[in-house]
């Protein structure tokens, strides 16, 4: 997704807060969530394949509480960290979302991954950051310092190969993104990204069909590639032809899936718009 950046909401500084330091403070009350990490397992056929779910057992992430810090940012736009700064933690989603981005010369964003609770960020690249991460709403979040995220992993074979499975998941999400920005018009772009984010129970309520858009009209050009009005034409044609129902500007109501998952496999077509779209350029404010 290429906007400027210039497009891009402004946001308000602000520090985040330290919910506590570790799972051994003194007098800290019991979690309710525990740290996870969701993936894929290897084992599974094309049958059977394997779900997506917290590969971490009990012990392991009581191991991993102990040695984090659990920070919470109460807004959007705060920075985790900025690209080539140098790599001192690791971090995992408890709640919210967080965007992997980077800038181009000419100032352009590309918006890499949107990492959702279950997710890990921040694994170092010769000492340092590759990308900036920054939340996109309201979120919490486990920071581990990586030497010692690193001397555990060295002492613990099970860890070391949860991460290895993890690492593995997010290569392959990767591989299958270059796919669709290489290969998809915007319009099956966004149903790729729609048919994603129904696997994310924080979004989809299977009962309603209805699914909660987690990021804005520019936050979502950027992950598709594209500008917002190309964008908001797509989710124009999504609507006429009965994939999907708007039911407010942040919230849609998954009609087809499996007409979704269609446009998505079909052959790519033209991006150009058809000729009647004034309603579109309506929707791109709604976004």
């Amino acid at each position: 997704m290429n906007l400027i950046a210039a497009k891009s909401c402004a946001t308000i500084p602000e520090h985040p807060v330290e919910v506590q330091k570790s799972a051994s403070a003194v007098g800290e009350r019991p979690r309710t969530r525990w740290p996870e990490i969701r993936a894929r397992s290897f084992d599974g056929s094309i049958e059977h394949p394997a779900q997506v779910e917290n590969l971490l057992s009990r012990d392991e992430q009581e191991q991993l509480q102990r040695i984090a810090t659990l920070i919470e940012y109460r807004r959007g736009g705060n920075t985790v960290f900025s690209e080539g700064e140098d790599a001192h933690f690791v971090y995992f989603i408890d709640d919210g979302i967080v965007r992997i981005s980077r800038y181009a010369e000419n100032g352009h964003r590309q918006i890499l991954a949107l990492k959702v609770p279950g997710d890990l960020f921040g694994l170092p690249d010769g000492g340092q950051y590759v990308s900036t991460a920054e939340t996109v709403g309201p979120a919490r979040i486990y920071r581990i310092p990586w030497q010692r995220m690193f001397q555990t992993l060295s002492a613990e074979p099970q860890l070391q190969l949860i991460f290895l499975k993890k690492v593995a998941y997010d290569y392959g999400l990767a591989e299958r993104r270059i796919m669709v920005l290489g290969q998809q018009n915007t319009y099956q772009r966004l149903a790729s990204f729609i048919l994603e984010l129904l696997q994310v129970p924080e979004f989809f309520d299977q009962r309603s069909s209805r699914l909660k858009l987690p990021v804005n009209r520019f936050d979502l050009a950027d992950y598709l590639g594209t500008a917002p009005e190309s964008a908001a034409r797509s989710f124009a044609r999504l609507e006429r032809d009965g994939l999907v129902r708007r039911v407010t500007s942040r919230t849609l109501e998954i009609l087809d899936v499996d007409g979704l998952k269609a446009l998505q496999r079909g052959r790519r077509r033209g991006d150009r718009p058809e000729h009647n779209e004034a309603s579109a350029e309506t929707h791109s404010s709604a976004l």
